[in-house]
């Protein structure tokens, strides 16, 4: 490479990290626009959230770190319990305060959207059978590309909110959602 395409695409990356660290932090958006509010249902213990007025979530992140079914299976021990769908920006940005709050450093974490297969059909949907009205994918994503087996999503990929498939069997956190 010439260096003035060197320098250039030093700049560009330099650049990218910098709208990505500016952009990239929930702190203040947890603070102001989104600052916790106890769920309405106080059965369920310390640490869940309002989503809306029907779901509260919690991240789970300070326990042990689960593959997507576990989490999901996890999840449904709370009544009304799930892997938390996402169904609008205010909810991604709600379901980021949680997970924030859980830990402020950007871990990957669980959600309830995953690729279903069958061998007639072949579609993502939501562990709660709830209607595909939103998404939040991250460039280039989804790829499906660690051998054809990345059936699972998670969140905070690239950016804090962003999504990526990735392989069902990794450990990861995970954040539940519970009607109420």
């Amino acid at each position: 490479m010439r260096p003035v395409g060197v320098t250039a695409l030093l700049l560009l990356v330099v650049l990218m990290f910098m709208f990505d660290s500016a952009a990239g932090d929930p702190a203040e958006m947890c603070k102001t626009k989104y600052p916790a509010t106890p769920c309405k249902n106080t059965n369920l213990g310390e640490g869940w959230s309002q989503m809306g007025n029907n779901r509260c979530v919690k991240a789970f992140y300070n326990t042990q770190h689960l593959t997507h079914s576990d989490a999901e299976i996890t999840c449904r021990k709370y009544p009304n319990g799930h892997l938390v769908s996402i169904h609008s920006d205010v909810e991604r940005s709600q379901v980021e305060c949680a997970m924030y709050r859980a830990t402020p450093g950007k871990a990957h974490y669980w959600i309830g959207y995953y690729l279903f297969q069958s061998d007639a059909y072949r579609y993502w949907a939501w562990t709660d059978d709830s209607k595909f009205d939103y998404r939040s994918w991250a460039p280039g994503q989804p790829d499906n590309s660690f051998s054809n087996r990345e059936y699972c999503v998670e969140m905070n990929y690239w950016d804090w909110g962003l999504w990526n498939d990735a392989v069902c069997n990794q450990q990861k956190p995970y954040v539940c959602a519970v009607r109420v």
